[in-house]
């Protein structure tokens, strides 16, 4: 999608009593304002995957109870993003154990995911209990970055064709590029993929998403408000 929306803006000019220089002053400019879009696709090759564990240890140590979780995950998942702690609580049961609830997150890619998808339920024992929680494929900020960058490019090429239409229409005068301001990328609403690890009862086993092979991708709008100017040569004249 390239839309413009073009608009003249100030082509008459004010007769101004003033010291200052015509080509400071933006009364004797004549000014043309557009608004520019290009549309792209950010693909996203891996998701974010939520693993929630509830857990009891009799010892007040819950950093070495998390790194044993975290190293368990690992040998699940060869290869993998590192698995970070994102949340955490601990309380002391009736039995005087601690009691903790975590959940780490890690990014995988689909292999990854029906890695895991198959062998989290053998972590699972008595006081130790594993259960995939969510999986995102929200793109990654670099990943928009890129993107980003890419339509930043393509944006810079219409500023320039367009520049040689308002020139080519307007002959007498000498059409510059004045200012650019590029909005914040513009993400349309899309609900992302977010699968739950949901039971299907109580007492059933875990039935994991199914992973579709295909990398996901999400819209990205990039908008470019742009201004054009030129000297008002009538103005000109009548400030010599």
């Amino acid at each position: 999608m390239n839309a413009c929306k073009l608009s003249l803006i100030g082509v008459a000019c004010a007769f101004v009593f003033t010291t200052t220089s015509y080509a400071i002053d933006q009364s004797c400019q004549n000014q043309i304002s557009m608004q520019l879009q290009q549309e792209g696709w950010v693909t996203s090759k891996t998701a974010a995957v939520t693993v929630e564990i509830q857990a009891a240890t009799s010892k007040d140590d819950s950093a070495k109870l998390i790194a044993q979780i975290t190293d368990k995950l690992k040998s699940i998942v060869k290869n993998s993003a590192p698995w970070r702690l994102v949340d955490l609580s601990t309380t002391k049961n009736s039995a005087g154990l601690l009691a903790i609830a975590a959940k780490m997150s890690a990014r995988l890619d689909n292999d990854q995911i029906a890695q895991l998808q198959s062998a989290v339920d053998t972590l699972n024992k008595a006081g130790e209990q594993y259960k995939i929680e969510g999986i995102d494929y929200q793109p990654q900020l670099a990943e928009i970055a890129d993107e980003n960058t890419r339509l930043r490019v393509l944006l810079y090429k219409d500023m320039l064709e367009q520049q040689r239409i308002i020139n080519s229409a307007f002959t007498s005068a000498a059409y510059q590029l004045q200012t650019v301001n590029f909005e914040s990328p513009y993400v349309p609403a899309v609900s992302r993929p977010m699968m739950m690890y949901a039971a299907k009862s109580v007492n059933a086993d875990r039935q994991a998403p199914q992973v579709n092979a295909t990398p996901f991708s999400q819209q990205l709008i990039l908008t470019a408000n742009v201004t054009f100017s030129a000297l008002n040569t009538t103005c000109e004249k009548s400030t010599a």
